[in-house]
C-alpha cells in the first residue's frame, strides 16, 4: 500500500463533499486530478466463450467506499465511509448480462425464462431475475468455461462504478451529462410514461431499458453502471459496508441474508442525488422490470 493512501483517503472525502456543497465550481479541479491518477491505464477486454460476457480487467486499487452522513438521504445508505482496498485485480461484465446470453443458459436448461415486457431480447439487459437465479447464471458460467464467475460485492461494484473518481459520479455533476452515460427516467420516458415523479432534462431516447453499450462508458471501460437496469450484488444487506478501515473487497455475508443489495439505479431513475455509484437499495427475491446483474470473473 502507498505511504500517501491515507492522504489521498481524506481528500477524496473532503473533496467530495465540497463539490456537492458549493455546486462542484471549488472543489473539481482537485477532484479531477485524483481521478486522472486512479485512471491512466488502457481497457483490457476479453471473453472466455462465444456466448460469455464481454469482460474488462479492472486494475488493483483503493477508494472511500459510500458518502459523507450528510449526504445520505436514503435508509440503506447508512454507515460511515470506509477506505476500502481492492487487493488484487478483477474482472468485471463490461455490459450488464444480456437476455441473448441468458437465453443460452435457458437453452442449456441451467437458468429459466423470463419477461421481456414487450420491449425486446437480444441485446437488451435480462430484468426479472431472483438474486437466486442470477447466482445460477454465474454457476453455469462456471461450469461452462471452467473459471471462476460470481456476482460481484458490493465494494467491487462501487469500485468499479465510480472509475477512480473522487466524486460521487464519474462523469461530474451536470444533468445533461446523465443521458450521455446512462438510461434514466428522462424527457423521452416522461412523454411516454407519464409518472408523477421529476424527470431529468435531457433526452437518452429510450423508454425502458436500452441495449447494453448505447452509452458512453467509465474510465475503467466499463458500460450501464449508472441507469438502465439496477444490478444484484453477493452481500447480504447490512447497514454498514465494513467493520474497520483497509478490509478487502469481500462479500458482506452477515446481516439480514433474507434480502441483498442491489446497486446502480435503472431507467425508472430520476432525481439526480439518487444516481450515483454509492447509492443501494435492497429486495427479498424479487423481480423487477429494472433489475439485473452484470458478472464478476476472478482472475488466474
Amino acid at each position: 500500500m502507498r505511504s500517501d493512501a491515507p492522504l489521498l483517503f481524506v481528500l477524496n472525502w473532503i473533496f467530495s463533499s465540497l463539490m456537492m456543497i458549493f455546486n462542484f465550481s471549488i472543489a473539481f479541479p482537485f477532484v479531477f486530478a485524483l481521478t486522472a491518477m486512479a485512471t491512466d491505464f488502457d481497457f483490457e477486454y476479453f471473453r472466455d466463450c462465444s456466448d460469455c460476457p464481454k469482460l474488462v480487467k479492472i486494475p488493483a486499487g483503493e477508494y472511500a467506499m459510500g458518502m459523507p452522513p450528510i449526504f445520505q438521504g436514503r435508509p440503506y445508505d447508512k454507515g460511515e465511509m470506509r477506505r476500502i482496498v481492492i487487493e488484487k485485480p478483477f474482472a468485471i461484465g463490461a455490459f450488464e448480462v444480456t437476455f441473448e446470453q441468458w437465453d443460452k443458459c435457458v437453452e442449456a436448461g441451467a437458468c429459466v425464462k423470463t419477461d421481456d415486457r414487450g420491449w425486446g431480447r437480444g441485446e437488451r439487459p435480462v430484468i426479472n431475475v431472483s438474486w437466486e437465479q442470477a447466482v445460477k447464471y454465474t454457476k453455469w458460467l462456471r461450469h461452462v468455461t471452467k473459471k471462476r464467475y460470481r456476482l460481484p460485492t458490493e465494494a467491487e461494484w462501487e469500485y468499479a462504478g465510480r472509475a477512480g473518481a473522487g466524486m460521487a459520479r464519474f462523469f461530474g455533476i451536470k444533468p445533461d451529462l446523465v443521458c450521455a452515460f446512462g438510461n434514466i427516467y428522462d424527457i423521452s420516458a416522461w412523454k411516454e410514461l407519464q409518472y408523477e415523479w421529476d424527470y431529468l432534462p435531457c433526452i437518452d431516447n429510450f423508454v425502458g431499458t436500452a441495449p447494453v453499450g448505447s452509452f458512453k462508458p467509465n474510465q475503467f471501460g466499463v458500460y450501464d453502471m449508472l441507469g438502465n437496469v439496477w444490478e444484484w450484488t453477493e452481500d447480504c444487506l447490512a447497514y454498514t459496508f465494513r467493520p474497520s478501515n483497509g478490509i478487502s473487497s469481500g462479500a458482506v455475508i452477515r446481516g439480514d441474508c433474507n434480502q441483498r443489495a442491489f446497486r446502480g439505479s435503472s431507467w425508472l431513475n430520476h432525481p439526480l442525488p439518487y444516481i450515483r455509484p454509492p447509492d443501494r437499495y435492497k429486495f427479498k427475491g424479487a423481480k423487477e422490470a429494472d433489475l439485473g446483474f452484470r458478472v464478476v470473473r476472478e482472475l488466474d
